[in-house]
């Protein structure tokens, strides 16, 4: 039988009430402070956990708008149609002004060959060989050529491909810079190639197989195919200064930026690299907002008690008056890598109530040779965290990670005090049970002895009478 279910049964006292209000009364002197102290500090540490995480976000947003080159030297053309540039790699080493006029586009060479009924008609066996190299023409319409060195590409021709379309495609899959296509119309169908931009870049076709081959040849001796372009290189002139590249598209003549040349033009064109003034004073107003957001953030979390309101999970905390002291401090700190530029010169404010706010007219008094200057300032605030660089935003949060750590062990403590109480509540209850249930078995017993020497007097006294 469960000793529980027979407590109280002998002396008709509740004895498990009065258990369960012995065991509550334990746990109320014990445990509930371990419980309370348990949720303040689960309290703490999700406090610091949301300023460590809202610190890196501001910190991400702000690298995100530094690292996209929206802040940095932006190339422009005066014409977008003749010549188009952009930031390439790292982007401009400084500011400039140029005039660039495009004399002439590279080109490629075109060749055309004869022309056939159709793609599928037969071209001849044998091999074609792509030489590549100079070309330069003469004055009676013939041309000499320079080979560049390199191994020719054979382009082999037999059974399996012995078409135009194979003689196409054989071209197109040898990988050797040169380009097939067929042209097809009245009946006819004409191959026409097309190697790379750049006066080095020309090529010649030489012959080896069936007589029909040699009509896809171009040499200097034996030009079977017609030229259409030759390659030549793009002649520009950048502050009066003549250059020649073999490509429109250039990554080597002004540092950081690719040029593309789109159209020749006799008008010179101005390419220039300036920092946006607005965008990097529209950067830092962000920025101040959300050092303000931050800053309330933490103030709400350290507020003390007031009235019937509780006090913030972070009150009296040495982290957190740290942390927003460090916020309050950025403003007015110089930066070495920005020429001791501060967040003040742009515009950042901290008022007597210490509200970070943002002046817009104290920004457009910051001269514009010092934009470079404030993009430094604001590279530093968005770099990666580190020991020598106290005033990054991700070295400040990184100050919340010792104390939550710290924070979480007092927790881990508690945890197994509680784990331990409730193994000891569990020991006393059980304790508790058994003295219990041995005392209501004595009484019980007890009264069983009563009932019987009860019974025994009244029989005698029904024998006396």
């Amino acid at each position: 039988m469960d000793i529980i279910s027979t407590l109280g049964a002998g002396s008709g006292i509740d004895t498990k009430t009065l258990i369960d209000g012995l065991v509550a009364a334990e746990k109320s002197a014990r445990q509930t402070p371990l419980t309370t102290k348990a949720a303040a500090l689960d309290a703490r540490i999700s406090a610091l956990g949301q300023v460590r995480s809202a610190l890196q976000g501001i910190a991400t947003s702000l690298e995100t708008r530094v690292g996209n080159g929206a802040l940095g030297l932006a190339p422009q053309s005066s014409n977008t149609g003749a010549v188009a540039i952009a930031a390439f790699g790292t982007g401009p080493t400084g500011a400039f002004v140029s005039a660039l006029t495009v004399n002439r586009l590279a080109a490629a060479q075109q060749l055309t060959g004869p022309a056939l009924t159709g793609a599928d008609q037969p071209v001849g066996e044998g091999t074609l060989t792509i030489g590549f190299g100079t070309r330069t023409a003469n004055a009676d319409g013939s041309f000499s050529f320079a080979g560049n060195g390199g191994a020719g590409v054979d382009i082999v021709i037999d059974a399996t491909n012995n078409t135009l379309a194979g003689l196409r495609d054989a071209i197109n899959r040898s990988g050797a810079g040169v380009t097939a296509a067929i042209v097809a119309g009245n009946g006819q169908a004409t191959l026409t190639l097309r190697g790379t931009e750049g006066a080095a870049n020309g090529f010649i076709l030489s012959a080896a197989g069936d007589p029909g081959l040699a009509r896809f040849s171009y040499t200097p001796g034996a030009p079977a195919m017609t030229l259409v372009a030759g390659a030549v290189d793009a002649d520009i002139s950048i502050d009066g200064i003549a250059v020649t590249r073999g490509s429109n598209v250039i990554d080597d003549l002004v540092t950081g930026t690719r040029i593309r040349l789109l159209k020749a033009d006799a008008a010179p064109v101005t390419i220039s690299a300036a920092r946006d003034g607005a965008q990097i004073g529209t950067t830092v107003a962000d920025l101040a907002s959300a050092l303000s957001a931050m800053r309330s953030l933490i103030g709400d979390f350290r507020k003390g008690a007031a009235g019937s309101e509780a006090p913030g999970a972070l009150a009296n905390d040495a982290t957190a008056r740290v942390l927003d002291q460090r916020l309050a401090a950025l403003v007015a700190t110089p930066f070495a890598e920005a020429n001791g530029l501060r967040l003040l010169d742009l515009g950042v404010t901290v008022s007597r109530t210490g509200e970070i706010g943002y002046d817009a007219a104290r920004f457009a008094r910051l001269s514009p040779t010092r934009l470079g200057d404030a993009e430094a300032l604001l590279k530093v605030l968005a770099a990666p965290a580190s020991a020598t660089r106290p005033s990054r935003l991700q070295s400040i949060a990184a100050l919340a990670t010792p104390a939550s750590l710290g924070l979480s062990k007092q927790k881990s403590a508690v945890t197994a005090s509680l784990a331990r109480e409730e193994a000891r509540l569990a020991t006393y209850r059980a304790t508790l049970t058994r003295q219990y249930g041995a005392m209501e078995r004595l009484v019980a017993a007890s009264k069983a002895v009563g009932a019987q020497l009860d019974q025994q007097i009244k029989a005698w006294q029904n024998q006396d009478n």
